[in-house]
């Protein structure tokens, strides 16, 4: 059944750009220089732990690019809960509405990252917890601009987009799970924002422009398909018809996260009542930036790029689209105060 959308209103003021809820991982990426066939031995140049998950990758994108934003999830007192929470904390993310479970913990996952930035990711959640509409007070959803959501395997949070979605705030979903509730979770979002490959799956189309009309035939004010390095495409409620925005050309270094990098970017624009195309365009360059490391080999969270950084690669393209008026709406985000 299609939900009906009703046209988007972001109240101000708020305590929160974004308010996260969903999956908190820890990864601890192995850095080799070419994946092997199997049964072969291969030595590890580099290893590192970083905070991770998708939910909670954009929103400490979302806190770097100096968003007020908060995240919830249940975590216990573990060595990994707390290592995402001090991660968190870093990055200026209210962590108080973190909901304390002592059996409950983080994802973790192991990351085995090429020399071409190619990974693959292999990852435990059998300690992981969803939260149930309950859990979540109406009060801290309605101190939040913007819900984003996430859903990646397992529990589909359906009750909890009902929750929000009641309640008349946003509704951003990031989703992965390539399962009939979590098509039912699509139809819940106002802001869609998914891979290529569920996009695929969901509209059995051939290409991600298909893919994406199919989609945004739900009525939402944005549904948009992300497609590695050939860009991402998008429609709205006020325009039906796809637009292409190809990927920024860089380097890559690093794509981990590169998703979760355009998710909460994407996010924070749109709380910030950016326009459609602006707010793509800014999520664009930042996942760009991430995949390059930041032009410094930074991995991990460390790559997650700072407004300055955004603005630097904008400066630096001016052929393409929108850029202009980006550049203009930009002090939207870099003016507000932070919590």
């Amino acid at each position: 059944m299609q939900q009906e959308h009703k046209s988007v209103s972001i109240l101000s003021p708020k305590s929160y750009d974004v308010l996260a809820i969903g999956i908190a991982a820890v990864d601890d990426l192995l850095y080799i220089s070419s994946y092997p066939p199997p049964n072969i031995k291969i030595a590890v140049e580099a290893k590192k732990r970083y905070g991770g998950g998708p939910a909670c990758t954009a929103i400490a994108t979302v806190g770097t690019l100096r968003g007020r934003s908060a995240f919830c999830a249940r975590l216990g007192g573990d060595e990994l809960s707390q290592y995402i929470e001090q991660q968190l904390q870093t990055k200026n993310i209210d962590t108080s509405h973190i909901i304390r479970d002592c059996i409950a913990a983080p994802y973790h996952s192991t990351i085995v990252v090429d020399s071409l930035g190619n990974r693959n990711v292999f990852y435990d959640a059998s300690k992981f917890r969803p939260l149930a509409p309950e859990d979540i007070p109406d009060s801290l959803l309605l101190s939040a601009c913007l819900v984003l959501l996430d859903h990646v395997s397992g529990h589909v949070p359906i009750d909890v987009a009902r929750k929000i979605r009641n309640i008349g705030i946003p509704l951003l979903c990031d989703i992965e799970g390539k399962s009939e509730p979590a098509k039912q979770l699509a139809e819940l979002a106002d802001y869609l924002v998914v891979p290529y490959e569920f996009a695929r799956w969901a509209s059995n189309a051939e290409n991600p422009h298909e893919a994406c009309l199919h989609l945004a035939k739900a009525g939402r004010a944005a549904t948009v398909v992300t497609a590695g390095a050939d860009g991402c495409y998008y429609a709205s409620n006020r325009h039906s018809n796809v637009t292409h925005l190809p990927a920024f050309e860089v380097d890559a270094f690093d794509t981990n996260g590169c998703g979760d990098t355009f998710h909460g970017a994407f996010a924070l624009a749109i709380a910030r009542e950016i326009p459609l195309d602006e707010a793509i365009l800014f999520a664009s360059a930042a996942a760009a930036i991430k995949a390059s490391g930041r032009n410094d080999a930074r991995k991990g969270w460390d790559a997650i790029p700072t407004l300055e950084d955004i603005i630097l690669l904008l400066r630096s393209s001016p052929e393409i689209p929108f850029q202009a008026g980006l550049l203009k709406n930009i002090t939207k985000i870099a003016t507000t105060t932070r919590l």
